[in-house]
């Protein structure tokens, strides 16, 4: 390759890694504007008790808009995501629609939404209909615990609250993978139900380790508590190495995207899915790659709003550079590594929280 050339690639690369940080603070803008919303929301229950009526469905309005932010935030992390995989790759991502390609999820999202929605033959039609809807409404759920400011949201048993959403999620995937009646989607929803199992059982000794240090059950605490002392990802890195694996199995990515096994299971519990349903299942698994970001900043890295913005950015990309940089394992090692190496490190870790924080 001569000079030229090289001196080309080496400016494609830099311009496309410029592009990466601009769309990266369009999406840390859009979460940082989740919070004002929510402010708003609250400010409406000052106002004079004779308008009750009309602030309720003035709340109830204001209160969808940070839902719509979550939907906008999954649109531009979808083309980070791109991006960041085409600078690895040494290639170009989208750049063709609107200025650098901004727009390019908006134009992915229309095109879906406007092909035809086909239920097989065989299949059950209404759990394969609700499928999607569940997966979509579960993901959402979850936002719930975004931890903000104000008061409103506070949840006292968060991070149980948390624990549920994570366990039931796998419940769209099975009704999407038996309703379809394809073989290839009920493996693949059969590898979901036995991976969401094993790794919620070091999952819960992880916030056992996190509540134990905190002494409360609420994220917006936890991610306090950590403004007056240290991050707990210091005493606690062990424990969040571990966090990261089995956020990495929960939402199906890469090394653990046994769901979705091209090579084994065509596209596996979603194969049967077009148009409107496959993007809805599309937003659901990555509205929760997000909220399991914001989760984990808030937990190892909390503070205030300023930090876990910016540390969810942080495992956002964390997500995408492992899905380039690692190939999927093997089904029968993945299990190996829960039962037989986190849940002794979980095991061993909480035995020595207890004792810290015992004496």
């Amino acid at each position: 390759m001569n000079h030229s050339a090289k001196a080309s690639l080496t400016m494609s690369n830099v311009e496309c890694l410029s592009k990466v940080f601009m769309k990266g603070g369009v999406i840390f803008g859009t979460y940082i504007m989740l919070s004002p919303y929510q402010v708003l929301a609250d400010s409406f229950t000052l106002l004079d008790p004779a308008k009750v009526v009309l602030v309720d469905w003035v709340a109830v309005i204001v209160s969808i808009i940070p839902f719509v932010g979550v939907l906008l935030a999954v649109g531009f992390y979808t083309l980070l995501e791109r991006k960041i995989l085409a600078i690895i790759m040494i290639r170009k991502g989208p750049s063709k629609v609107s200025y650098m390609g901004i727009l390019q999820p908006f134009s992915d999202a229309g095109k879906l939404l406007c092909k035809e929605f086909i239920v097989p033959t065989r299949a059950n039609v209404g759990p394969f209909i609700l499928a999607p809807a569940l997966m979509l409404a579960i993901s959402l759920l979850g936002w719930l615990l975004y931890p903000y400011k104000s008061a409103e949201v506070f949840y006292v048993f968060g991070v149980i609250l948390f624990m549920v959403i994570t366990s039931v999620s796998v419940y769209g995937v099975m009704m999407s993978g038996w309703a379809s009646n394809s073989k290839y989607s009920l493996l693949g929803a059969v590898r979901a139900m036995a991976q969401s199992i094993s790794y919620e059982i070091p999952m819960g000794f992880i916030f056992f380790c996190v509540v134990l240090c905190s002494g409360v059950f609420m994220f917006q605490e936890i991610s306090v508590f950590q403004q007056s002392l240290f991050f707990f990802f210091l005493p606690l890195c062990v424990v969040m190495l571990v966090w990261m694996l089995c956020m990495l199995a929960e939402t199906n990515r890469a090394p653990f995207d046994f769901v979705e096994g091209e090579s084994e299971l065509v596209s596996g519990y979603n194969v049967e899915y077009s148009g409107g349903g496959f993007a809805v299942m599309f937003i659901a698994e990555y509205s929760s790659i997000l909220l399991s970001s914001v989760m984990s900043a808030a937990m190892f890295f909390g503070g205030n709003e300023a930090l876990v913005g910016f540390f969810m950015m942080v495992f956002a990309i964390f997500f995408v550079v492992v899905r380039a940089s690692l190939p999927r394992l093997r089904y029968d090692k993945l299990m190996n590594l829960c039962w037989t190496v986190l849940l002794c490190v979980m095991l061993t870790a909480s035995v020595c929280v207890v004792v810290l924080v015992g004496v």
